[in-house]
């Protein structure tokens, strides 16, 4: 219990990897609100499960695109907790749209909730800890597409670059006040909404590209989250800590046959 009644909010909490971050956070000993933005449903499920394990547990709808909201979710948090001790920004969204055909509105919209919200949540959380003392922690979920990514993906791999600045910066200005702020950056992740928008879906199709040879889950991601949530962690800030199996470990050309190819570079 590591985290014994600490106070947690985790944006998108309510299906994907948030919704395992925060049920780890609860495991740990956090009481914790769960914010969505449409998945009403799932976000009421994680809360039920999580006052289910003896904590207490709200789940509250705001966009972390717009400030009225953000204030409104953390005007929330402290009416019911008091206090707040750990924020986890895992909210985001992942359109593929070709650059050539991407309109002004879509790649607003990406920034907006990904990094600008990220922004707006991480100083709504970092204000009230400086001015509750004691410190804090500040998570934000990043994405391998901040240093590798595919085509299609510009919004969304810009957004997750900003993010990795801004870990760095956000660490620096918060470090006075022991506020500590760190980035986590899932691999290939099962997430459910893949069997949504990708036809004929296989979690294990991509097995054998990564290292660890298994897609990763999010119990994964959400251990790493709850780590440097806790003491453990307690010398660490303005990092990356990547999970992803071991996937950015190697080249993206990937042969077979690895005796021909020494076999070539002998010669």
């Amino acid at each position: 219990m590591k985290l014994k009644d600490k106070i947690a909010l985790v944006t998108g909490g309510g299906r994907g990897i948030g919704r395992h971050i925060a049920l780890r956070l609860a495991d740990k000993g956090a009481d914790v609100l769960v914010n969505y933005a449409s998945s009403e449903t799932g976000a009421l499920d994680i809360a039920a499960q999580i006052r289910e394990k003896g904590r207490r547990a709200l789940a509250d709808k705001a966009n972390i695109a717009q400030r009225a909201d953000v204030d409104a979710m953390v005007e929330t948090l402290m009416k019911e907790f008091g206090r707040i001790d750990i924020l986890v920004n895992n909210s985001a969204i992942d359109p593929v749209i070709p650059f050539l055909d991407m309109t002004d509105e879509q790649w607003d919209r990406v920034i907006d909730i990904n990094l600008k919200g990220t922004y707006m949540c991480s100083q709504a959380a970092a204000r009230l800890m400086v001015e509750q003392g004691g410190g804090g922690n500040i998570i934000i979920i990043g994405s391998m597409h901040s240093m590798a990514t595919f085509p299609g993906m510009l919004a969304y791999a810009s957004s997750k670059g900003g993010l990795n600045a801004m870990t760095r910066a956000m660490a620096l200005d918060l470090s006075p006040h022991r506020i500590r702020v760190n980035c986590v950056i899932p691999g290939s992740i099962h997430v459910e909404k893949a069997y949504e928008v990708i036809p004929n879906y296989d979690p294990h199709m991509i097995d054998d590209q990564i290292a660890l040879g298994r897609i990763g889950y999010g119990p994964d991601i959400a251990a790493a989250v709850a780590f440097m949530a806790s003491g453990d962690a307690d010398y660490i800030t303005g990092t990356t800590l990547t999970v992803d199996g071991g996937v950015m470990a190697r080249m993206a050309l990937w042969f077979d046959d690895l005796e021909t190819v020494e076999r070539k570079y002998d010669n």
